[in-house]
């Protein structure tokens, strides 16, 4: 294959789907609530390990989609690609150094599209990019035209509790900070050392008065006290008063919520916990103790199963012996559960006011996380821990509340399905993603859509596509490798069968739907025209 195919696009618009709301029906509100790093160890989910009473509590009045994927391992591209309906070949958004008004500056977002129909559209903390937790307190690489209110919040944990963090292994490489790219020397191209990125100007680095500024360009960055965190596996057990900066988004949106409630609103959360560096209160830390921490088995031998494209690094799990790997496990699962409790917070004020059956909550992550599975940390592979992500949709609206679907679905189809659930008018044509609402319908409707993953590597593109049993993988233009795991025999991704002969037509048959999609969404022709960016996510 020396060029993917361009084909026929089937099948993606929302063109001619039925709104769910009738005439009469009072518009619902759209509580988004977004968490950085969030891999799938949440209870509803099968972990038997975490406590996630707030997440689990939110799928039992919701869809839980088991085999949701991102568009993009890595915050911006990720974040950009799901809030404009468009792939990352289509916004030309590669890495965490691009913004998306450069590129497709016409892009009507979500949450745009529902101010145009008269909601009130706000977010608090990290619903774009962020160089966390860097630029927490800035507006980081914000979007202003999507919102008529935001709120950047700087808790303690930013403010006061970086400087005590303890360093579970230094052993990361060169980088930012104490710690390096999760690239391990084939990350993503381009500016950025460590979780800053970035040369100056709008990339975020160093203003022209010499002070570090924010990726707007313009907003001073706090103090550092300890490098800049932002890959660093560390931790810090905080001391009262408890004010996290998840805790201030939080503050943010309920007294959002309050001034609005009379009136219909999409009201964007962004958490970034669980993102390193974990920084949270003791308690949280306490719910777990460090031998019931399940690591990942690993042998050497998983580091040649794949080509070489498709780690991130060759020291596998940085070099840390069992009792560090339990050590960053448990820190991992203190800052989720402590994430968990303030979803709980927004439940809790959504019942409070009266409003839980005019609202639709939608729960997601820009991408997954690993801890260890295949050796590799942190995200930007096309392994399943890394394109993985939770996704919930809840509440009014959803007839199949309590239920779970095993549907491929992707980051691409939420945008659609907002539309549909909350009858928008005047959406975007070229919306590349599918409407969910027969899903929360009946999970088990007929549905034969897989996802698609993107990751680069300098100048090379990675491309994944997942069904409900396959993921078939393709490097470098075919030339680099190929990788085909069968996840009914091998969920684990053990055994690559892409160069079976027995898997041969299977192969071609996802190979050749892997170009249809990539055509239709706008394949990169210019290989060298690939922006990385290895900063925090």
């Amino acid at each position: 294959m020396s060029k993917l195919t361009r084909r026929a696009f089937v099948g993606s618009s929302i063109a001619g789907a039925p709104a769910v709301l009738s005439a009469a029906e009072k518009r619902r509100n759209v509580l988004f609530i977004s968490s950085d790093d969030l891999c799938n160890r949440i209870a509803c989910y099968g972990d038997p390990v975490i406590k996630t009473p707030n997440i689990d509590r939110l799928a039992k009045s919701g869809v839980r989609f088991d085999r949701a994927y991102c568009q993009f391992p890595l915050c911006c591209p990720s974040r950009t690609s799901l809030m404009t309906g468009l792939a990352p070949d289509t916004t030309r958004v590669w890495g965490n150094n691009v913004h998306f008004r450069t590129t497709v500056p016409d892009a009507v977002t979500i949450s745009q599209l529902f101010t145009k129909n008269g909601y009130f559209a706000a977010r608090a903390g990290k619903i774009y990019h962020y160089n966390n937790p860097s630029e927490i307190g800035t507006p980081g690489f914000d979007d202003a035209a999507s919102w008529q209110e935001t709120a950047n919040p700087a808790g303690l944990d930013r403010t006061r509790d970086e400087a005590g963090v303890t360093f579970i292994t230094t052993n990361q490489g060169a980088g930012g900070g104490r710690g390096a790219s999760a690239g391990g020397g084939r990350g993503a191209s381009g500016g950025g050392r460590g979780g800053s990125g970035g040369r100056g100007g709008i990339a975020g680095g160093r203003g022209a008065s010499g002070p570090r500024i924010a990726q707007d360009g313009k907003t001073p960055v706090l103090p550092m006290a300890n490098g800049d965190l932002g890959v660093a596996i560390a931790y810090n057990k905080s001391d009262p008063p408890e004010q996290e900066t998840d805790a201030l988004v939080v503050d943010a949106i309920i007294a959002m919520m309050e001034k609005h409630r009379n009136e219909p609103w999409f009201l964007a959360p962004g958490f970034f916990k669980p993102h390193v560096a974990w920084i949270v209160p003791s308690r949280f830390f306490d719910m777990y103790k460090l031998e019931d921490m399940q690591v990942p088995p690993f042998n050497p031998d998983e580091l040649q199963i794949a080509p070489h494209w498709a780690y991130t690094m060759t020291n596998a799990n940085y070099g840390m012996n069992t009792r560090q790997h339990q050590e960053a496990m448990r820190a991992y699962y203190a800052a989720l559960s402590f994430m968990d409790s303030q979803v709980g917070r927004l439940l809790d004020a959504v019942e409070k006011m009266g409003l839980k059956n005019s609202t639709t909550s939608v729960m997601w992550s820009d991408h997954g996380w690993q801890l260890g599975e295949h050796g590799q940390w942190q995200k930007q592979t096309l392994f399943e821990p890394s394109a993985r992500v939770p996704l919930i949709i809840a509440g009014a609206g959803v007839k199949a509340a309590g239920k779970a679907c095993q549907r491929t679905v992707e980051h691409l189809d939420i945008y659609p399905t907002l539309v549909s659930m909350c009858g928008l008018k005047d959406a975007p044509s070229n919306l590349q993603g599918r409407n969910l609402t027969p899903l929360l319908s009946n999970p088990n409707a007929k549905w034969d859509h897989p996802a698609v993953s993107q990751v680069s590597r300098n100048t090379v593109m990675g491309y994944s596509l997942r069904t409900e049993r396959y993921r078939y993988t393709f490097w470098a233009e075919g030339k680099e490798g190929e990788e085909l795991y069968d996840y009914q025999t091998d969920p684990r991704e053990l055994r690559n069968l892409a160069t079976d002969q027995p898997s041969a037509a299977l192969k071609a048959s996802l190979r050749a739907k892997l170009e249809q999609v990539c055509a239709a969404r706008g394949i990169a022709n210019a290989r060298s025209a690939v922006t990385g960016g290895r900063g925090a996510a």
